[in-house]
């Protein structure tokens, strides 16, 4: 028998942003800050950029290790803490700028058309070239522990599918859900597919947001998983079996996706 807790896991972050009385005015964009280490590292911000290696990394915390996630990766301000499996305080404006410099392309082949008098969906996608496609491929991997300790596991096999049976009533948070026939599933293999974020009013959206890395597709991501089930909010928790206690700062490393030969 399997036994699921679906519950809405709240972090410090989430209570502090809870409690305010009133949104603060919004800011003008901060120049992001540039500083050569060498020939191959840049650092912008908080963003790590290894040329030669084509990859950027920073640091996270675990935010939930139960429950319903819609959300891989966020910043510690955004609104979706509540379920999202990785948190940051670096800059989603950062992050975009140093997938740029790896040549990292951006896909929007996810987000349906809307008419443009009606607002109304078409039903068509934006179309979008091979080539482009294959640019807009990333690999994430998340890094934690030290010396023999130290693991680097990829994205997917921290997060595991819900394979609800047909007849099951949709879970609701805080509720705890007994099936026999429920199972899970770690999240299929594969690269994830960056899609940019927007401009909206002058700001980066994902800045506005704190929407870096989405599971459940949205439009504010800077990169979305386009695998099966991506629009469905109930199937993605955890994989408890591999994600580190809440807390544990992790390392999160972005590369632009190589073929395996």
């Amino acid at each position: 028998m399997i036994k699921l807790l679906i519950t809405a896991a709240l972090s410090l972050f989430w209570t502090a942003i809870a409690q305010e009385t009133s949104p603060a005015k919004p800011k003008s964009p901060e120049k992001p800050k540039i500083e050569r280490l060498n020939n191959d590292e840049v650092k912008i911000g908080k963003i790590h950029l290894h040329q030669k290696k084509r990859e950027l990394s920073f640091k996270g915390g675990i935010n939930m290790t139960k429950g319903l996630i819609e959300y891989f990766l966020a910043t510690t301000k955004s609104d979706k803490v509540h379920e999202t499996l990785i948190l940051t305080d670096a800059s989603p404006t950062n992050i975009n700028i140093a997938m740029k410099l790896l040549g990292i392309k951006e896909s929007k082949e996810l987000f349906e058309i809307f008419d443009e008098e009606t607002w109304k969906p078409t039903g068509k996608f934006p179309a979008v070239s091979p080539e482009t496609h294959a640019a807009s491929l990333v690999d994430i991997f998340v890094e934690w522990g030290k010396g023999a300790k130290k693991k680097r596991v990829p994205a997917n096999e921290l997060i595991h599918h819900i394979n609800w049976p047909k007849k099951a009533p949709t879970p609701k948070p805080n509720e705890e859900f007994e099936t026999n026939e429920a199972t899970l599933s770690v999240m299929e293999e594969g690269p994830w597919l960056s899609t940019g974020s927007y401009m909206h009013e002058g700001r980066f959206k994902a800045e506005i947001g704190g929407i870096i890395f989405g599971i459940y597709t949205n439009e504010q991501a800077i990169v979305n998983f386009f695998g099966k089930d991506r629009l469905l909010g109930d199937v993605w928790i955890p994989n408890e079996k591999n994600v580190p206690e809440e807390g544990t700062v992790v390392t999160v490393v972005v590369k632009p996706h190589t073929p395996k030969k």
